[in-house]
């Protein structure tokens, strides 16, 4: 777990840190370019996640592949090309011609250049998480992210620089975090060790459209109440709750740092040892971020009116009903990788996420009428809620783990955090 432990830490620093460049580059567009200037960029990095969304099973796939179907790396590298080419070409095409031709969508150009390259950071990701590489994952997000902001922010405040600099830095991103992890995965194609069939990228495509599938169900999953609270209650409604979601799933960054760093460890080992890392990274989640809800639960309330105005205030409230929520689904990405890595079934985190859609929709339509945009929060706590306890009751039942392991932390695992204080921290507590 020591390894874990510290790849956990690096992971969150660097994920926080980023999160910290997000907040700020976007403060710096909206006030160098107005609502108009800001609108535009989301819009292009709304429609390129959307496109991801699309194929975000294929890193799953290719580390299922790799892991637990001895495939050859080579073979899974070329299976991977063969799959983003026909994906990509059509859409790229795409997107290139309206931006030219039709009038004012010229930002479609920008999603063109950026989307191939999206997509291969993204699928890539499978041989780094199998591997535990950790480190290239933080590197490439670290070039994506922080290396345009590096120079567009300091272009914007005193050059003035207009919308269409910046879109091409946000391209040049992913176009540089691209060429980086085509450097990252250089020894890949010659790794010709394992099966070299034929059907691989028959098999990668098949296991990553379940995958996909979930995503795109988790997705509907997390924002189902925004759009229905959005068509019952109005705007006004809808921006005061996307303030109290926004701080619930902060915490959620508390426990991706642990599931990145246990991924490999998970997919690659026996099923009792990937069992037993499961139960030990869940505790650990369910600690950190049970810590960080208690923080939330006391200070949202006070600090939300502080911070957006009294016309949010309500948002603080929606916080402390969304923490049962966030607390139990935190869990939730270790369990899933445990099911569809380690056990080779993707349908079960997608029949766990389409159960927690439905639960939402339903009480969501049943509570807003009683108590407003309190109501989708309580049906977001209900049902994931729901859907973690069905999982935590599949996972116990097949791995004879006593549920007791999976939130209660021992003193041996705060050992490998203590090891990674200073010498002389260590010193004064032993």
């Amino acid at each position: 777990m020591s390894d874990i432990a510290k790849k956990s830490v690096e992971n969150f620093a660097v994920r926080i840190a980023l999160q910290v460049v997000s907040i700020g580059g976007a403060i710096i567009i909206a006030r160098t370019l107005g609502a108009s200037g800001k609108g535009v960029f989301t819009f292009a990095t709304t429609l390129l996640t959307t496109l991801q969304m699309a194929n975000a099973g294929q890193a799953s796939a290719i580390a299922w592949q790799y892991t637990q179907r001895g495939r050859s790396p080579a073979a899974l590298f070329r299976a991977m090309f063969t799959i983003l080419s026909g994906f990509a070409l059509p859409i790229v095409v795409g997107l290139a011609l309206a931006g030219i031709f039709i009038h004012g969508q010229w930002t479609l150009i920008a999603v063109a250049v950026a989307l191939p390259f999206a997509l291969f950071n993204q699928a890539s990701n499978g041989f780094f998480l199998a591997d535990s590489n950790v480190r290239s994952l933080n590197i490439q997000q670290i070039v994506l992210s922080a290396l345009p902001a590096a120079i567009y922010v300091p272009l914007l405040l005193f050059a003035h620089a207009p919308l269409g600099a910046l879109l091409a830095l946000w391209a040049f991103g992913y176009v540089a975090a691209g060429l980086y992890t085509l450097w990252a995965l250089r020894r890949y194609p010659a790794m010709r060790k394992g099966d070299d069939g034929a059907n691989i990228a028959k098999e990668q495509l098949g296991y990553g459209a379940q995958v996909s599938l979930n995503t795109a169900v988790s997705y509907l999953n997390w924002r189902v109440d925004v759009f229905i609270i959005m068509l019952m209650l109005g705007q006004s409604a809808l921006g005061v709750y996307s303030i109290g979601v926004g701080i619930g799933e902060m915490l959620w960054f508390l426990s991706r740092a642990i599931n990145y760093a246990s991924f490999g460890r998970i997919a690659r080992g026996s099923e009792p040892e990937a069992a037993e890392t499961t139960a030990t990274c869940m505790r650990h989640s369910f600690a950190l971020v049970m810590i960080g809800a208690i923080l939330v639960f006391f200070l949202a309330p006070p600090l939300v009116p502080l911070v957006y105005g009294k016309a949010f205030a309500e948002a603080g409230i929606v916080a402390r009903y969304l923490l049962p929520g966030m607390v139990a689904y935190s869990m939730m990405p270790t369990l899933a990788t445990f099911f569809s890595q380690q056990l080779g079934q993707p349908r079960l985190p997608l029949l766990f996420s389409t159960g927690s859609l439905l639960i939402c929709g339903v009480v969501t339509v049943l509570t807003l009428p009683h108590f407003g945009i309190i109501g989708g929060a309580i049906a977001t706590s209900v049902s994931y809620i729901a859907a973690f306890s069905v999982a935590v009751i599949f996972f116990v039942r097949r791995t004879r783990i006593a549920p007791l392991k999976l939130f209660r932390l021992t003193r041996s695992d705060l050992l490998p955090y203590r090891s990674l204080l200073p010498n002389k921290i260590n010193s004064y507590g032993s």
